[in-house]
């Protein structure tokens, strides 16, 4: 039986910016491209990846030199797991003045 075209699944891939490169320090726009990089944790790079680059609680991008936190959802201390479901990015400055504390 001979393989038909249409059951071939498209996979689309977004064109790496211009002169961008693994090595140029850029990790956070690695991170939120692929989901790895050596310089951050796997957590940090897969939520990256997750949230296209951007803060849970702004909408902003994040960018190189922004401290990054890792947040749960809900609150460990009311019930909320260690999982991926339950955590979220967000700048320092965001994390520290959140109204949802």
């Amino acid at each position: 039986m001979l393989i038909q075209y249409s059951s071939t699944e498209i996979k689309r891939y977004v064109k790496v910016k211009g002169v961008a490169s693994p090595y140029n320090g850029d990790w956070i726009y690695w991170s939120s491209k692929m989901g790895v990089h050596p310089e951050v944790s796997t957590r940090v790079a897969t939520l990256l990846k997750r949230q296209k680059g951007i803060c849970a609680h702004c909408g902003n991008y994040f960018t190189d030199g922004n401290p990054i936190e890792v947040d749960h959802v809900i609150p460990t201390f009311i019930g909320g797991r260690n999982s991926y479901d339950n955590w979220q990015l967000l700048h320092r400055h965001c994390h520290d003045t959140a109204d949802f504390r």
